[in-house]
């Protein structure tokens, strides 16, 4: 089954996902948030597990100090990560000592292989431990029951053939370590791709009894920013992966990785209204609210409030019939008289939130069980019905163009004739 991750990135995405458990299958944490509210989210997990089955996995901190100052405030390292790197222990806290970063390919072994294990041993334990912890008097709980779905170990960025090399060792180091099923993230650029050396250099990398899957991270894969070349190059590297019975789950992902599923990808992950792709943080990010922005089914992409009644205005659209919307929305222009201009207004941005992870679900299971075919279609139609509409709005910036989805469709469909 396609698994459809949830990336669970503060305490506010608690109110995301209650009541809406059945719509994702699996989460990812910050690993450094579980010890920051240790009573709390491992509970929260628990109960994300038994009520619908959500299984849960924690992303290495260790990633967060490679570059940057994201994690640092006046040369000290601020609270959110000092909690995580005092639990990790002396393995880490001397290592960010000495150096502003902790950067694999800069380090040896004998100070990279003890981070390597005592992040995985966090991973493996902190979550049972704590869930064994705060169970109460009389309550008998197996801790092991909720260990994460697979381990994450501490990866490394690929943009040169030294860094495979790099990686490759942190990997022996983690198969040695880990007792869970290891599941490696593939963090690249969309420019090392681009060689087919490299693109099988990644699938050699990972080819390994060890591995049953992989995340597949490529870097600021936006689907605004991106030409169809690297399209075409990010679907090669899936269909390589696939091949060595590696397959990728996108780590970022947006309706593209969905469509790969029809090419071997397992899964994608998304974050409640942002997500879909990142960069690697390289400073500490200013304050403020999050922008309430409406996932349009029908272009696979959010717009600001505003945008979205325009254009489903003009396309004549039927509301969305996702129960949040029906029971929140009587037409488009509810959606334009709920928002008030404070960002930060749940009232405007749980349903909006709510509305975007049943949409993904739907979309992820309809792709899942229609063929390729079938989902390219809905891909021609929804560009011949709104690309007018987006070059007519005042409302959609210059930069929202559909272009991403007829290349989509020519990377997907040139890499499927190929293969055939």
């Amino acid at each position: 089954m396609f698994e459809a991750t949830f990336r669970y990135n503060s305490n506010k995405d608690k109110q995301t996902i209650e009541g809406s458990e059945e719509y994702v299958d699996s989460l990812i944490v910050p690993g450094r948030m579980v010890i920051a509210n240790q009573k709390a989210l491992p509970q929260r997990l628990r109960s994300f597990n038994e009520t619908a089955g959500v299984e849960y996995y924690l992303q290495p901190s260790v990633t967060d100090f490679r570059v940057g100052t994201d994690f640092r405030e006046d040369g000290e390292i601020r609270p959110w990560h000092w909690q995580y790197v005092d639990t990790i222990g002396p393995a880490l806290e001397e290592p960010l000592a000495k150096h502003d970063h902790v950067d694999a390919s800069e380090l040896p072994a004998e100070t990279v292989d003890p981070i390597i294990k005592a992040d995985i041993e966090y991973q493996e334990t902190i979550v049972p431990k704590r869930i064994e912890d705060n169970a109460g008097r009389y309550e008998t709980v197996n801790g092991d029951d909720y260990q994460p779905k697979a381990v994450i170990p501490w990866f490394h960025k690929i943009r040169s053939r030294s860094d495979l090399d790099t990686y490759a060792s942190m990997l022996d180091t983690a198969i040695d370590t880990a007792q869970l099923r290891i599941k490696p993230v593939i963090f690249t650029t969309k420019g090392f791709i681009r060689r087919e050396s490299h693109r099988g250099a990644l699938a050699t990398l990972v080819d390994r009894d060890s591995f049953q899957d992989c995340f597949l991270w490529v870097e600021d894969l936006d689907k605004h920013g991106t030409n169809q070349s690297d399209y075409d190059h990010v679907t090669d590297l899936v269909q390589r992966l696939t091949a060595v019975d590696t397959p990728p789950h996108f780590y970022y992902g947006d309706h593209f990785a969905t469509l790969l599923g029809h090419l071997g990808a397992t899964g994608t992950t998304y974050g409640a209204m942002y997500g879909e792709d990142a960069v690697e943080k390289t400073e500490q990010r200013g304050g403020g609210g999050m922008m309430p922005r409406y996932y349009v089914s029908e272009v696979k992409d959010f717009l600001q409030i505003s945008a979205t009644v325009d254009i489903q205005q003009r396309v004549g659209a039927d509301m969305c019939e996702c129960d949040v919307c029906q029971r929140q929305f009587d037409d488009w222009f509810a959606v334009g008289e709920r928002y008030d201009g404070d960002d930060d207004d749940d009232n405007i941005q749980t349903p909006l939130q709510k509305h975007h992870l049943r949409v993904r679900w739907r979309q992820i299971r309809e792709s899942e069980d229609e063929e390729l075919d079938e989902s390219l279609e809905r891909i021609d139609e929804a560009y011949s019905r709104y690309a007018a509409a987006f070059l007519d709005s005042n409302q959609v910036s210059n930069t929202k163009a559909l272009d991403y989805l007829p290349m989509w469709k020519a990377a997907i469909e040139s890499a499927s004739e190929q293969s055939e």
